[in-house]
């Protein structure tokens, strides 16, 4: 692959939008340089001694980061290795083995139902998952957010940069295009991935279609097979269980009439009984006026005469009345044996009935459990066909969220070729006698001199901090691993240290003289104070 075709390069700082008065190179320099003194440990003259560090070095750095196009996006990489992107793949089930065995087994809805009960669990989960680790790829949304809008400010390198120490990118294009080869490839399988299990999906709803028409074919067959025999068999039963009826009516006629020449004459002495006691209450009731009549004439004979007749009229009423109860219980005997004797009848017609709706019952019930069962297959198939679709579309939802986080990776606008950008930074490298110290100073907003900042100073808080704002937590984050990166790989701390050297912003007088002007600068805005001038001219 060609090179690059364009390098770029970010300022390292860059007025806020409040900002009224001219930043230089100088105030940056400058500011850079307070804060590294300000940061230098001076040691201490205690019990326990810590001895005070050299500032070795401060040197602007440039560190690389690659813009590649992919798709419909700018992928991000970080050049020196230091950031890199585990992509998590899982492994579907075997489609092919569960389709072949699907379709081999569809001869027979037994055979197919067997199959898909074997199989009813083959997508309830992964078979694992597949690490796929790509070197250098940047997908912290942050990072990225803040980087695409950083680039508004990118400017085309047109002349080396002498004076600033060049991080050479150790992921060049050509990894680069293997790495992007390697989300290519995942994203077609992630989309064969989901092209399959819809595929099979639709292999399964087909297979348990026509084994449901099957099925349905079968019942159909079912029904009409019994109905022809059930059709036969019909007539002979209706007309037998015409004549059980037409016999049963003739019993139950003849039981009626039997005791109903039982009941006659009991309901014929019951009446005359009740007859008696009206009469009997009615001579009672006129004995008792009569009575009446006579104790207002004060007629002692005669009361004396309708008394004794009412006494003897009321001693012949509680016979009556056992009379009538007799009568009453033998009617209720007989009306009980009458029911008894037509259930009987009634039950022994039911069963000559059930006796004669045999065969016709049989056929029905038959059809019914046969037609039944079929039913119940389908419904088996259905219900297992479902469950196995719905484990399925959880995996290709599962797919296409991951294919969808993929296509998200990169910032959204498509680059027409790859550039090379260098991110900015200051790196200050400080020395005692027994290790070395680092720190990275990120790109940064340039502040105004506003209320906040104005009380800080009041409370004894540099205001030089709040000169120098960071522009971004996570450009931040990613620069800070040049700190570790140093400390841990010597090969790469005597290349660094060395171009620091080389780079530094107080390795000449020129530089120094810049330096003192930004500082003057400084004062001006009241960023450090007259004393703080003086003090830090004399360190250059």
């Amino acid at each position: 692959m060609p090179e690059p075709a364009v390098k770029l390069i970010l300022p390292f700082a860059v007025p806020a939008e409040d900002r009224v008065s001219v930043f230089t190179k100088d105030m940056e320099m400058a500011a850079v340089f307070y804060l590294a003194e300000s940061d230098r440990e001076i040691g201490e003259r205690r019990i326990l001694k810590k001895p005070a560090e050299k500032l070795v070095f401060v040197s602007e750095a440039c560190y690389p980061v690659w813009l590649f196009p992919w798709r419909e996006r700018t992928l991000i990489f970080d050049g020196l290795g230091v950031t890199k992107q585990t992509l998590l793949d899982d492994i579907l089930p075997d489609i092919k083995a569960f389709d072949n065995d699907i379709t081999a087994s569809a001869k027979t809805h037994e055979a197919y139902s067997v199959a898909l009960s074997q199989n009813a669990n083959h997508f309830q989960s992964f078979d694992g998952k597949e690490e796929k680790t790509i070197e250098g790829l940047v997908a912290d949304a942050d990072f990225i957010q803040d980087f695409v809008a950083y680039l508004s400010e990118v400017e085309e390198i047109e002349k080396p940069l002498t004076t600033k120490v060049i991080l050479s990118p150790t992921i060049g294009e050509s990894e680069i295009s293997a790495s992007v080869e390697q989300l290519s490839d995942l994203r077609a399988r992630l989309n064969g991935d989901i092209e399959n299990l819809g595929e099979s999906m639709k292999i399964l709803s087909t297979r348990t279609g026509e084994q449901v028409k099957t099925l349905s074919e079968e019942i159909k067959e079912i029904r009409k097979k019994f109905d022809q025999k059930i059709e036969e068999v019909k007539p002979r039963a209706t007309e037998r269980v015409r004549l059980i009826q037409e016999s049963y009516d003739e019993e139950i006629t003849g039981i009626s009439k039997t005791f109903e020449r039982q009941l006659r004459p009991l309901h014929k002495d019951r009446v005359k009984f009740e007859k008696r006691q009206e009469r009997l209450t009615g001579e009672t009731d006129r004995c008792q006026a009569e009575i009446k009549s006579c104790r207002l004439r004060k007629d002692e004979r005669n009361e004396i005469q309708w008394s004794q007749k009412l006494e003897k009229i009321r001693k012949k009423l509680p016979t009556l009345e056992r009379s009538i109860r007799d009568v009453d219980r033998k009617i209720e005997d007989v009306e009980t044996a009458k029911k008894l004797e037509i259930s009987q009848r009634r039950t022994k017609r039911d069963t000559r009935i059930e006796e004669a709706m045999k065969d016709l019952r049989e056929l029905e019930a038959s059809r019914e459990a046969r037609i039944r069962m079929k039913q119940q297959e389908i419904t088996s198939l259905e219900d297992t066909t479902s469950s196995i679709i719905n484990q399925m579309n959880k995996m290709a939802e599962s797919k296409k969220a991951a294919l969808n986080e993929l296509d998200r990776i990169g910032a959204p606008k498509r680059r027409e070729e790859c550039a090379l950008v260098y991110l900015p930074l200051y790196f200050v490298c400080y020395e005692t006698e027994l290790k070395k110290r680092h720190v990275v100073y990120p790109p940064s907003i340039v502040s105004s001199m506003g209320i906040l900042t104005k009380l800080k100073g009041v409370f004894g808080a540099t205001k030089t901090k709040s000169f120098l704002q960071p522009r971004s937590k996570a450009i931040t984050g990613l620069l800070d691993h040049l700190v570790i990166l140093t400390e841990e790989n010597p090969v790469f701390e005597k290349e660094i240290g060395d171009a620091g050297i080389r780079a530094n912003i107080l390795r000449t007088t020129e530089l120094r003289i810049g330096i003192k002007r930004g500082l003057k600068e400084l004062r001006d805005e009241k960023w450090i104070s007259e004393s703080e001038l003086q003090s830090f001219s004399e360190l250059l």
